[in-house]
């Protein structure tokens, strides 16, 4: 098995990937979750309409409207664990690169210096 094949599988086994593939596939699959997202999507192309043709009470009203949607998504406790897994996530793939990139270097410098290059 290749090195690039090891870490996918152990990436594939990491407990938080398998929590936050859960919560993808719950979200997903949330009904009332998926009208707010229409809900707020709508509003937002209302928000970009007023703005366009200059209405600022109509602005105003949207804009309210769209925050209040938006933190009651954010506010849900499924999306602040979906969220908080996904930065974690982003996080570790983030070290891990890191980690690559470092040893690539150091790998190249090392050759450099034994070739005399």
């Amino acid at each position: 098995m290749s090195k690039q094949d090891e870490l996918i599988e152990m990436i594939q086994s990491l407990d938080i990937l398998k929590s936050y593939q859960k919560f993808e596939h719950i979200i997903n699959n949330d009904k009332e979750l998926k009208r707010r997202f229409a809900e707020m999507k709508a509003i937002q192309k209302q928000l970009v309409n007023a703005k366009t043709i200059q209405k600022p009470k109509a602005l105003n009203q949207f804009q309210t409207q769209y925050d209040e949607i938006r933190n009651s998504i954010e506010n849900d406790p499924m999306i602040e664990m979906y969220l908080d897994l996904q930065q974690e996530l982003n996080d570790l793939l983030i070290e891990i690169k890191e980690i690559i990139e470092n040893e690539i270097n150091s790998t190249l410098t090392k050759y450099q210096f034994e070739s005399g290059k």
